[in-house]
């Protein structure tokens, strides 16, 4: 491994922190559109190339490879129809972890850890949460309006849905 020179250095932890901006940009556009509020555009083409692909195929039913704002439409729906995400859901949070970055040049790869957490209701309107927890592997490059995701596929480790118990006394009695 070469010497590397303080600018050089100076670069990559300017680079590494505004990649693991844009990574927490997009987990920021699902959070802060709850619901029926379909803006998650607002960040998501901050985070995406307007060419760029998502791989959502491990998701199930409805997603796919496909372009980002194809991916804000299956999720978030179009005109009075609801998406697959706010039509099953009534929140949701999403978690990132650190992740593990590689840059070489103007391009560069991560990969980051997600758990997520979705509360719905069932048909008989009792509450239940899905949770699941993916990897997120990335492509990105540099821009002239700074790094971009230009390919993410999404890794399903595994999902887990859990019916629950609303009752004001519950946490009581658990917790004697």
């Amino acid at each position: 491994m070469g010497k590397s020179s303080l600018e050089d250095d100076m670069r990559y932890l300017l680079d590494r922190i505004e990649i693991q901006d844009v990574l927490a940009r997009y987990a920021a556009g699902q959070d802060n559109h709850q619901d029926a509020d379909r803006g998650v555009l607002i960040e998501w083409d901050q985070v995406f190339t307007s060419d760029a692909i998502v791989d959502f195929t491990q998701a199930g039913p409805g997603f796919g490879k496909f372009s980002y704002r194809d991916l804000a439409a299956v999720m978030r729906g179009e005109g009075n129809s609801p998406g697959l995400m706010n039509g099953a859901f009534q929140k949701w949070q999403h978690m990132l972890g650190l992740p593990l970055v590689s840059i070489d040049g103007d391009s560069a790869t991560s990969r980051i850890d997600l758990l997520a957490t979705h509360v719905g209701r069932t048909n008989a309107n009792t509450p239940w949460h899905l949770f699941d927890a993916c990897i997120f592997r990335d492509e990105l490059v540099r821009t002239e309006h700074g790094w971009r995701i230009k390919y993410r596929r999404l890794e399903v480790n595994y999902v887990e849905v859990i019916e629950t118990i609303q009752h004001k006394h519950t946490v009581q009695a658990l917790i004697g």
